[in-house]
């Protein structure tokens, strides 16, 4: 009695196995396995009109209005998420400040300034130093570079208010005239030079 119920429970559970195998075998593929055309891919992107209509379709489902069901399909990527530090997505900056120095020459740069050094683009630069040429200021003769102290006796001078508006970077700085350059200060008691605009 006790040996033919052993192998009744012995043949359920082997039944049990070989149906669950069966199951796995015909089951279709998950969702991210299956191939999908260029037109899918589209879709699949956040803010394009086919996610829009997946999103929809999600929310008015019982499971969506429950909160079971996730409105947002899961993107598929056809490539590692970050290559040599940039993010590696559509739409993505090519030379963020993330990306690692070694990656990026514009960030090595960046990393080789002190820290309290201003941080501006080049395009800033050029509207500065483009400003700032066509006034008539007296040039002094300085030492100090970036991250070093003005001395006392040098005059600074108030940035143009229209380089205020458009660039909040250097709203509180002023500046001194140098022989081959313009060098943005902060402003006393602390007198640090900033910055450095070659002319």
């Amino acid at each position: 009695m006790r040996h033919s119920m052993t192998s009744a429970i012995a043949l359920l559970i082997l039944a049990t196995l070989g149906v669950a195998a069966a199951e796995r075998q015909t089951a279709s593929p998950p969702a991210q396995e299956q191939q999908q055309s260029p037109a899918q891919k589209q879709d699949a992107l956040p803010g394009s009109p086919g996610h829009e209509r997946q999103v929809d379709d999600a929310l008015k489902s019982e499971s969506g209005r429950a909160g079971k069901a996730e409105p947002l399909p899961q993107a598929s990527s056809d490539g590692p998420v970050f290559v040599d530090g940039a993010l590696n997505v559509p739409d993505a900056p090519k030379d963020s400040e993330t990306v690692p120095a070694k990656f990026s020459a514009h960030n090595a740069a960046l990393d080789k300034l002190p820290i309290m050094a201003a941080r501006l683009t080049d395009e800033q630069r050029k509207k500065i130093a483009a400003t700032l040429s066509t006034g008539n200021t007296s040039v002094v003769a300085i030492d100090a570079t970036i991250s070093q102290k003005l001395p006392l006796d040098v005059e600074m001078l108030e940035l143009p208010d229209v380089l205020k508006r458009e660039i909040p970077a250097v709203s509180k700085l002023k500046y001194v005239r140098a022989r081959d350059r313009i060098v943005l200060v902060d402003p006393p008691p602390s007198r640090i030079v900033v910055g450095e605009i070659k002319n």
